[in-house]
Order: structure tokens, then sequence, then C-alpha cells
């Protein structure tokens, strides 16, 4: 093999690995394009998606050239310049401006497929490129000169085939328009809305709605002619009272008008209604209603019935996975707090332990309480038995003027309480907040240091959670216990 081969097949080797990567980049570009085009109709002055949009085709461009798709990047290098004239502010792209770029993403992906395929022949783009420069020179895309005088009967034929194509072909992209729209909405009333806006403004029938059931027997108008009915004005069927609706709910089969007079007294506004359900099991989701302005076209919303019943019942699991998610992160949550919590406890004893001074104990349970365990204050009062009064050993977290202080056993009931029955006393039994001194103490709860003989003391907290009551009883109850050991240990000493 001469030098020449030998270049010949590097060349190739490298261009089949560029497209190699090239194809599956493509789609997904293809994929972002088709969403952005549909906000940049929406709002075509969104200069952010205007930019992406023309980047995107710039990319194409790019790409497939490096490929060897010349086709490919010829015609993205058109889009590209069109793009280019909209950031500008040349020209604005029209409806039927749209429908060609939804043309051209529909002819880029073919011509994908057999770039994939190792499909040789070219594809023709002129018939796209001429379309474009008309759109660039502010010109209808498919207006062109009114020749069918001149046709022999085989080309009228040939214009008549060509008319349904692109009749099937307009209808295929409103189609694929609504699957893009919606394929991101998990909503009912949303997917609803969506789907009669299209229908209302993409296949122009004289009027449709979109009525959901809420309950067994019942049937809610949700959207009419494109938007949402208020809540206050959604008229209610009841399914059973009419025969027409409990074979679209029930049975699930398409009603005609000449099918319902007692239904279309009802609805009045419709002139020929047709009655589409919307499919699940065992019954319909719903129903949709419309006047079609041309019974060629039923097939159509049929299709669109049966679409906007699987997106309905995705709609339905994502809302349970959406509830089953919330359930996760706040059982997430509840086990990363309590392991925080735990955590805090095994220092908080550990630091416990070397300590014997009922005061420095009390300190450091109180502080824990506050900075560990977020109680916003906290205080903690040893029980004198000898003078039945409580001392006001430790506060932490604001409570001013308490440490050291003696109160009788009936100054402060809430602490009497809750050393006489060795249980938890909380803001929400009692009834009403608690004063110390000149603190006032809201949403608190309190909690007894239980000895083995009687109790040592009490402490009090103030929380916004009554949920870190557990925790907080862990540590005072060891707080408790490790005093009951002090006061043990010094009544051996004095006897």
């Amino acid at each position: 093999m001469d030098a020449n081969d030998e270049m010949k097949d590097m060349d190739q080797e490298i261009l089949g690995q560029m497209l190699t990567h090239f194809l599956p980049e493509a789609r997904e570009n293809l994929d972002h394009l088709n969403l952005c085009l549909i906000q940049m109709e929406k709002d075509p002055a969104d200069e952010e998606i205007v930019e992406t949009v023309f980047r995107v085709f710039h990319t194409l461009k790019g790409g497939a050239g490096f490929a060897g798709l010349d086709h490919v990047s010829a015609l993205a290098k058109a889009f590209e310049s069109l793009i280019g004239d909209v950031r500008k502010g040349k020209i604005k792209i029209r409806s039927s401006g749209f429908n060609v770029i939804y043309e051209g993403l529909d002819l880029f992906s073919s011509m994908i497929d057999k770039a994939e395929a190792n499909e040789q022949t070219d594809t023709d783009i002129s018939g796209l490129l001429t379309k474009i420069d008309r759109i660039r020179s502010n010109q209808d895309p498919e207006d062109d000169c009114d020749c069918t005088e001149f046709l022999d009967d085989a080309s009228r034929e040939q214009e008549e085939l060509l008319t349904i194509y692109r009749d099937g072909y307009n209808q295929l992209g409103t189609l694929k328009h609504l699957i893009y729209e919606s394929v991101h909405l998990s909503d009912p009333e949303s997917l609803a809305v969506l789907l009669s806006n299209q229908i209302h403004e993409r296949m122009a029938p004289e009027r449709n709605g979109f009525w959901l059931v809420e309950r067994p027997n019942i049937l809610v108008e949700i959207a009419r002619n494109g938007k949402l009915v208020d809540l206050d004005q959604r008229r209610k069927l009841e399914i059973n009272s009419f025969e027409a609706l409990k074979r679209v709910i029930c049975e699930q089969v398409t009603i005609w008008p000449s099918e319902s007079e007692t239904l279309n007294a009802l609805l009045t506004e419709y002139a020929s209604p047709v009655i589409f359900p919307i499919k699940s099991k065992p019954t319909a989701l719903g129903m949709l209603i419309l006047d079609p302005e041309e019974q060629t076209e039923v097939e159509l919303y049929q299709f669109i019935s049966q679409f906007a019943a699987m997106i309905m019942r995705i709609s339905t699991l994502h809302q349970k996975v959406d509830e089953q998610c919330e359930e996760l992160d706040e059982m997430t949550e509840i086990l990363f707090r309590q392991n925080a919590q735990l955590s805090s406890l095994y220092h908080v004893e550990m630091n416990l332990v070397k300590e014997s001074d009922p005061v420095k104990l009390c300190e450091i349970v109180t502080k824990a309480v506050v900075t560990d365990l977020e109680a916003k204050r906290a205080a903690a009062f040893l029980y004198d038995k000898r003078t039945n009064e409580f001392i006001a050993a430790s506060e932490f977290g604001g409570l001013n003027g308490i440490v050291g202080n003696r109160y009788g056993i009936d100054d402060i009931d809430v602490l009497a309480k809750c050393l006489k029955t060795a249980r938890i006393v909380t803001q929400t039994d009692y009834g009403e907040p608690v004063e110390i001194g000149s603190n006032r103490l809201e949403g608190w709860i309190a909690l007894c240091l239980k000895g083995r003989e009687h109790s040592r003391g009490v402490m009090i907290a103030e929380v916004d959670d009554e949920d870190i009551g557990d925790p907080i009883s862990i540590i005072t109850n060891y707080l408790g216990v490790l005093l009951d050991n002090i006061m043990l240990q010094q009544k051996v000493k004095e006897e």
C-alpha cells in the first residue's frame, strides 16, 4: 500500500470516528431545538432563547461539517443565518416560519438516520432552502403562484395528493408540538389547559373543552377554548344523570351529535358537539368535547384524547412518586437530625462523666440543650429536699437573673407539677406560658431529673418544636442518674 492509500485510509478512519461522535450529539441538539423552539414560539422576544437556538444551529453546522455531512451542515448554516437575522431584529418569524423550522428538524432527523445507516444518497434540501430565503425576505414561505389552471389531469391529481400530504404533515407537526410541551407537566389540570390551548390555536375547531372526573360520579369543566376555567365558574355534571355521559365515562365510547339531544341542550354553546373519552381503566378520566371544523379531522382528535389519557395516567404516577419522594425527604431529614442529636448526646455524655459538681453538670447539660439540641432557652433547677425549694443551678440562651435564686416549691407551679409526677409537662398540656422572675417562656417543655429515691430537680426549655423533647429527655435522664450518684456518694461520706 502506497503513502496516498494510507493517507486516504487514515482520513476515512478519522472521518468515521468524527461521525460516530457527531450522530448522538446531533440527536441531542435536535431534541434541545424542539424544546427551545416551543418556548421561542410562545415568546419570540426572549433574547436568551433566541441566542440558544442560534448557538445550537451553529454547533450543528460545525459538527456536521467536520463529520463530512455537507447537506446537514448547509441546511444548519441556512437556519443559523435565519436566526441570526432574528437576533439582529431584521425579521420576525411568524407561525408559517416556525412550521418551516420544524420541517427542517424533521429533515435533519431523516438525514442523520441515513448517515447512521451509512446510506450514501443525498437529500434534496433545495425546497427548504428556498423557503428559508423567503422568510429572510419577509415573504410567506408557502406563497407560490397558483398554476392549477394550467395543469393537466395527472398534475392536478399530484397537486391534490401534495395538499393532502401537507395537511397530514401539519397535523403531525401539531401532535409533535403537543408531545414536546406536555411531557414535562405532571398536573392533570395543567395538561387539560395545555391540550385545550393547542387545539384552539393550532387546529381551529369552533370551540373545545376538557372535563375531568373529580369524584366517582362528577364531571367538572377544567378548560374551555384554551383557557383555565375559574373555580367559581366551573360547571359540574352528574355522570349517572345522563345516559350519554355514562357511555363516555363508563363504556368509554365516542358520542356523536345525533346520539345525545339531552346533553346538547345542556351544552348550548356547542353547535354540533362530538365527545371523546379520555380513556383509562376501569373508567375514563374525563372527556374532550368540541365542534370540529371538518369531519375529516375527527381521527386526529381521537388520537389527542388517547394521548391525553396516556399523559394524565403518567401524571398520576408522577404525583404519587413526588409524594413518596417528599415522604422520603422528610424521613431522611429526620434521620439526619436524629443522627446529629445522638452524636451531640454522645459528646455531652463524655463531658459529663468527667464532672462531679452538680452545678457544673447542670451547666454542661443546659448549654447542650440550647447549642446542640436547638432549644431557644433552657434552665436547670436542683431540688433541695431539706428546705423544699428549687435552686436555679444554670441557664443558657438568655434567661436573666435566675442563677443562684431559690424558689419555694409552690412559687413556680410547673416545676412542682413536673417534680411530683416525674413526667414531662409541656405548654400544650398546661395551657399557658411560664414566668420565672422577669422571664416569660413560650412553647416550653419541662422534664424531671429523676433519681432512685426521689427526683433531683427539673429542666425547663423553650422550644420551637416539641419533637426535640425526646433527645432532651435522654440527656436529662442521664443528668438525673449522675446527680443521684453524686448525692448518694455524699450521703455515704456523711454517714
